[in-house]
């Protein structure tokens, strides 16, 4: 066995009963904490061949744990057309014209991250202005926040969607006109009409992408990430960690359409510390930036518009209760009022059925609402009784201030509440929300605990919804291994516990919080082993 030993730090376990440390033993070959504490104690276990690395002072940290991220999705951005600074749909155009003229005649145009709300009309874009920059080539573009599609007519005519095409139940075709196709697209129940028809990605360029995205994790200090995706990515990761190339340990969360192959085929073995399957994705609604989020009362200057529930509301009892059979973690996608009421029916259902029939777990299962940016004050006691759990992503309440202000008006005042989930016992989890948002862990600490953009001068949103720097550090550790089921594995520099940890520069808990942002990951460190940058 071959033993590490990292001396002399300034150790933040998030071990409520040894919060402090100044060294820590690791066992290479199993990646698991020996020992934690003074230098002399964990000296003490040193073996015949032990490495030293003096910490000199820095501080350590367990590994960052991103509690809701789309790895494949974050890499392709470096891939397609990013639009994200376009600040109008005529610029977005002149990127399309630009890639068409790169790539054969009749191949998909593909990218994203356009914004509407940034731009002067705050109109969504038609498919003239695409058709104009590439009537030869079919071309879609997801919005921001991915759940509205921007297509043009030969996108629209090989999906074979016309002005006949019914409406679906769970998405919406924006029309105009005598109910002609505008070329925006919206939930799932119309953008896989397009999804489905789109050329897929080479299997060798998704690979080369999702290892650069990882060592992007490293590089941040991330050890450990809850991937939302499906079938690809988990291919991907599958191959990556068979070869001994993963580098960064994954908690596959799969879309709802995969418990039928979770329930014949089983998860990946428990024994697996770097790529596991722990659970389901069930979108509730949409999001604020396209305004599908599903509201109990109308979005602010749309008396019409209550969002779109992208499930049926007794199909969501079914697969949350059959899910929590299992002993799955669920996580509903739930942003808008109503979708979270929505979930949190289910979820009391489902915990209900398993008290009075006594249904056989595998395991305990995790209830978790992604997002919850708007919630009534009502559920979130709910969600303090049953135990839910807060995925939250405190870059959206910087990203989104001026919107949720906008289309949701006075409500806005109780949005992106982690204060008060806090101070109610609601354990929170927090990630990224990546490629909606950055997945750099040290700009997040920041807009949790100041609660505004680190980039811009602007009085910070809502303070009182701030979180301390150590609650946000717990939800960024502890919290997220928790939202995983793996707080016995993870989370906490204690004994036994794997050993993943973050060096820091500076001492994030004692310098001026304005200094977050700047502070610097000076080595990622996974199973005791240095895999990014030295101490």
């Amino acid at each position: 066995m071959n033993t590490i030993l990292y001396l002399n730090g300034n150790i933040y376990t998030m071990d409520a009963d040894h919060p402090r440390a100044q060294a820590m033993a690791i066992d290479s070959t199993s990646g698991r904490i020996l020992a934690v504490g003074t230098n002399d104690e964990v000296r003490s276990v040193s073996r015949a061949h032990t490495e030293l690395i003096d910490l000199r002072g820095k501080t350590v940290l367990p590994g960052f744990i991103d509690a809701h991220i789309h790895l494949l999705d974050t890499a392709h951005r470096a891939y397609y057309i990013d639009a994200g600074a376009c600040t109008s749909q005529d610029e977005v155009a002149a990127l399309v014209r630009a890639r068409a003229a790169q790539i054969p005649t009749g191949k998909w145009v593909l990218g994203g991250h356009w914004d509407k709300n940034l731009w002067p009309d705050e109109r969504f874009p038609s498919k003239a202005s695409l058709d104009a920059a590439a009537p030869t080539h079919p071309v879609a573009l997801w919005s921001k926040d991915g759940h509205s599609l921007w297509v043009n007519s030969l996108a629209l005519e090989r999906a074979g969607i016309t002005a006949a095409t019914p409406q679906p139940p769970t998405g919406a075709i924006l029309r105009e006109g005598a109910d002609e196709p505008t070329g925006v697209l919206q939930e799932e129940g119309a953008t896989s009409l397009v999804y489905r028809v789109i050329d897929r990605s080479d299997p060798q360029t998704n690979r080369v992408l999702l290892q650069r995205a990882l060592l992007e994790l490293q590089r941040c200090g991330i050890t450990t990430i809850h991937d939302i995706e499906g079938e690809t990515s988990l291919h991907l990761f599958q191959e990556l960690h068979d070869e001994g190339a993963l580098g960064v340990r994954v908690n596959m969360i799969l879309p709802r359409s995969m418990l039928p192959q979770l329930r014949t085929q089983g998860l990946i073995n428990d024994d697996n510390d770097l790529l596991r399957v722990g659970g389901i994705k069930i979108f509730a609604d949409g999001t604020l930036g396209s305004q599908t989020a599903a509201m109990l009362e109308s979005f602010e200057g749309n008396p019409d518009n209550y969002g779109i529930l992208t499930i049926a509301e007794q199909e969501m009892r079914d697969i949350v209760s059959d899910a929590s059979a299992m002993g799955l973690t669920i996580a509903i996608h739930a942003i808008g009022d109503r979708a979270a009421r929505v979930a949190l029916d289910a979820i009391e259902r489902a915990q209900k059925l398993i008290s009075e029939q006594g249904t056989p777990t595998t395991s305990d299962p995790r209830y978790r609402l992604e997002h919850v940016q708007l919630i009534a004050p009502e559920d979130l006691q709910r969600m303090r009784r049953l135990g839910v759990i807060a995925s939250v992503q405190p870059f959206h309440a910087v990203a989104d201030r001026d919107i949720a202000e906008r289309y949701w008006g006075k409500r806005h005042r109780r949005a992106y509440a982690y204060r008060s989930m806090h101070d109610l016992g609601i354990p929170l989890a927090l990630g990224s929300d990546a490629p909606v948002e950055l997945f750099d862990p040290l700009p997040i600490l920041y807009a949790a605990t100041q609660r505004r953009d680190p980039t811009i001068v602007r009085p910070p949103w809502l303070p009182d919804q701030a979180l301390s720097i150590a609650d946000a550090l717990w939800g960024y550790t502890l919290g997220a291994a928790y939202a995983g089921a793996e707080e016995q594995r993870k989370g906490s520099l204690t004994p036994g516990k794997l050993g993943d940890a973050v060096v820091l520069r500076e001492d994030i808990l004692n310098v001026p919080q304005d200094n977050i942002p700047e502070n610097g990951v000076q080595a990622t460190i996974l199973g005791g082993n240095v895999v990014y940058g030295e101490v």
